[in-house]
């Protein structure tokens, strides 16, 4: 577990990892959430590993869309679907990034994610998802979310034992 001070109007409010995991898993989007934070050297920044429900998307219209394709199915009309994943995936992140900046009334807080698996079926979806609370540029966030989306894809993953 991580433990972030935050100096909010002169006072000192300590964040912990454990809280995010909290606040992530009473979203309907995460059906389980493992907090990775100590896989992060800097001190200011929460990483979860994530899983999502697979019942936000729906597997029919999705294996109607490939049947119907069927060996005319191309690489891009399976990345429409993932692009569809992440763009969910991104205006969850959003939210989330809008709601901890009011909850801790702190506007350096920044929200990423990486999709990092999904399954041929379309069932299965892990994303890392990272949370800074100091002052960072995105290319760095992004370069970190990615590290860690490889990190678990390589066999790090609590999802994977």
């Amino acid at each position: 577990m991580r433990e972030v001070k935050l100096n909010i109007n002169k006072n000192i409010l300590t964040v912990k990892s454990k809280d995010i995991v909290s606040v992530l898993n009473e979203r309907e989007d995460f059906i389980s959430v493992q907090d990775i934070s100590e896989n992060i050297k800097e001190d200011s920044i929460m990483a979860f590993d994530c899983k999502l429900d697979d019942s936000i998307f729906s597997i029919e219209e999705i294996n109607d869309l490939l049947e119907e394709l069927g060996e005319d199915a191309k690489l891009d009309d399976i990345q429409i679907l993932f692009d569809d994943v992440r763009a969910f995936v991104k205006d969850a992140t959003d939210e989330i990034e809008s709601d901890l900046r009011e909850k801790y009334s702190n506007d350096n807080i920044r929200c990423f994610f990486n999709v990092y698996s999904v399954d041929e079926t379309f069932t299965d979806f892990k994303l890392v998802f990272v949370i800074s609370f100091k002052e960072i540029g995105i290319a760095s966030l992004t370069s970190l979310t990615e590290i860690l989306g490889k990190k678990q894809l390589n066999g790090s993953s609590k999802f994977y034992s």
